[in-house]
């Protein structure tokens, strides 16, 4: 068997990977890289592709697959529902974005075909289509999946904590070769627990709040915006964060309800209070939607605003950030992980000036960065890597630096550039 990488091999983002053997082809995600200009995946010939798995919604995972659609190809998609699901608002949304750039490369049918063509494949079931592919849950997002191919398992991206919607992802499994993200690769990338994480967004937010500055949270519409949101509920529900409007902006809505839909998938804690009780978390009073195109709501009294991008890559945040980004009493919060080249990334390192349309804005509000991670740290990674029985052979892909290969002698590390093929 033969794996080539096209995408995700030394960075974070256009994750795919084409596995092949004795004429049959199977592609691990099929993502595209967003950041000052979309990168795609490196294949140079999509009509091949056979079948296509993908380990969850995010659109660096599955943001390629209506492309190759657009090229004439009509590969079996297998996904979890909640992954379907997911991808139909993520995809459409690019879709969308692109129409308004002028630089769409395909079109909303070809969106429309991908989610029905896309084959659900529960976990723990098995399809078998040249391979025998299995799907076990990672814990990243709802829906997201490890995905095994015979005797080779692709992690996605992982999360071994237990969250507010979601158990860790699944450990202790058989394969003899796993290819696995190295997001927090470096061995300096310790993550800290999320009550001290929530702890210091809390402490910032009732900060802001008290000298009447409202607070923005960039987020990913699907994963993290969704554990803010039940965490900063659950927060104001106890006392610890001041009352106030909590808005939702963008695709967070939409997000939310495919959540509250898929949540036989959630953790028990979730299912309990939504069966045994009235108690909605997807539901709560707290939260508020914009009822003015002009968001005078939002903006005539402090509140606290979760809106996409995560990585300042467009969305309303724009909007929010020209509004209220000139104001040292407001404070914008990052909350998710921040590639290379993008706006998020270089505010961060502390650019000041941004260009928002035409206009210069010149950030004079607060600006902090809490880890709250969907993904696997440095320590949970090596944890992951040997809970597998039989492994001999590891592919660290997913990441822009990684430590883990020198504490990893027992095997066979190789760390992949993208267009490199291996036999395996």
């Amino acid at each position: 068997m033969k794996i080539t990488f096209y995408g995700g091999a030394g960075e974070v983002g256009r994750t795919c990977m084409l596995l092949e053997n004795n004429g049959r082809n199977v592609m691990l995600d099929c993502g595209i890289k967003l950041g000052e200009k979309t990168e795609y995946p490196a294949v140079d010939d999509v009509k091949k592709v056979q079948a296509v798995t993908i380990s969850h919604a995010h659109l660096d995972h599955s943001g390629f697959l209506p492309h190759i659609y657009a090229a004439g190809a009509r590969p079996k998609i297998f996904a979890t529902k909640p992954t379907r699901d997911l991808m139909g608002i993520l995809l459409s949304d690019y879709y969308r974005i692109g129409v308004l750039r002028g630089e769409q490369k395909f079109s909303s049918k070809n969106v429309d075909q991908v989610l029905k063509d896309c084959k659900i494949l529960e976990y723990d079931q098995e399809a078998v289509n040249g391979f025998r592919i299995r799907f076990y849950p990672a814990g990243h997002i709802m829906g997201s999946a490890i995905t095994a191919v015979n005797n080779i398992v692709f992690s996605g991206d992982i999360c071994m904590r237990k969250t507010r919607v979601l158990d860790p992802c699944r450990r202790n499994l058989e394969a003899e070769t796993l290819i696995v993200e190295s997001t927090y690769g470096g061995k300096n990338d310790i993550l800290p627990g999320y009550r001290e994480s929530f702890g210091k967004m809390v402490e910032i937010i009732n900060e802001t709040l008290d000298k009447g500055g409202h607070v923005i949270i960039p987020s990913f519409a699907v994963g993290r915006a969704q554990e803010v949101l039940l965490a900063l509920d659950d927060y104001m529900r106890s006392g610890a964060l001041r009352p106030t409007k909590i808005f939702m902006e963008g695709m967070i809505g939409k997000s939310m309800k495919i959540y509250r839909h898929n949540a036989i998938y959630a953790n028990d804690d979730i299912k309990r209070r939504i069966l045994m009780s009235e108690d909605d978390p997807f539901k709560s009073a707290n939260f508020h939607r914009s009822r003015s195109k002009t968001k005078e709501d939002v903006l005539k009294e402090p509140s606290i605003i979760v809106t996409t991008s995560g990585m300042l890559s467009g969305g309303p945040v724009m909007f929010y950030l020209e509004k209220l980004g000139s104001d040292p009493k407001n404070t914008l919060i990052f909350v998710g992980y921040q590639a290379e080249g993008t706006l998020g990334k270089k505010v961060i390192d502390g650019q000041k000036k941004i260009r928002i349309g035409d206009r210069e804005i010149e950030l004079k509000l607060r600006i902090e960065s809490i880890r709250i991670s969907g993904h696997a740290d440095f320590n949970e990674l090596l944890q992951f890597i040997r809970s597998f029985k039989g492994l001999k052979k590891i592919f660290l892909m997913h990441g822009e630096k990684t430590d883990l290969a020198e504490y990893l002698e027992e095997y066979q590390v190789i760390i992949p550039k993208n267009l490199e093929s291996y036999d395996i």
